[in-house]
């Protein structure tokens, strides 16, 4: 693989408070069976959201639900990263080191429209 195919293959996945939990579960399932590097981002209304929508309750752990997602989803944790709140040195937080795709799902018009948008 060139570091062109790997970089391609890195994502952050957020999963805001949205209703719609189900997707960001399936797309998650997706990238992981695809051979992503998945870089994960929980908010705190998407645990509720997660928890009323999905059945799944999520530990505050980044490690803690990274292990409850992978059991949830029978895969293995090494594509998986749940990132912390305060984790200021994952490498979603980076500039140059955090993946260059990211997706908001589930995503609500009023999140989308807040969200600055870089293309290019």
């Amino acid at each position: 693989m060139t570091d062109k195919t790997i970089e391609k293959k890195r994502i952050t996945l957020c999963w805001s408070g949205a209703s719609g939990a189900p997707y960001g579960i399936r797309l998650l399932e997706c990238l992981l069976a695809a051979d992503y590097q998945v870089y994960l981002s929980i908010s705190s209304a998407a645990r509720v959201v997660l928890a009323t929508e999905h059945g799944l309750k999520l530990p505050s752990g980044p490690d803690a639900a990274a292990k409850v997602l992978a059991e949830h989803l029978q895969c293995d944790t090494d594509k998986l990263v749940v990132c912390g709140k305060e984790d200021w040195f994952s490498p979603v937080a980076s500039g140059s080191a955090a993946p260059k795709q990211m997706v908001v799902c589930p995503c609500s018009a009023g999140s989308l429209a807040r969200s600055p948008m870089h293309v290019g």
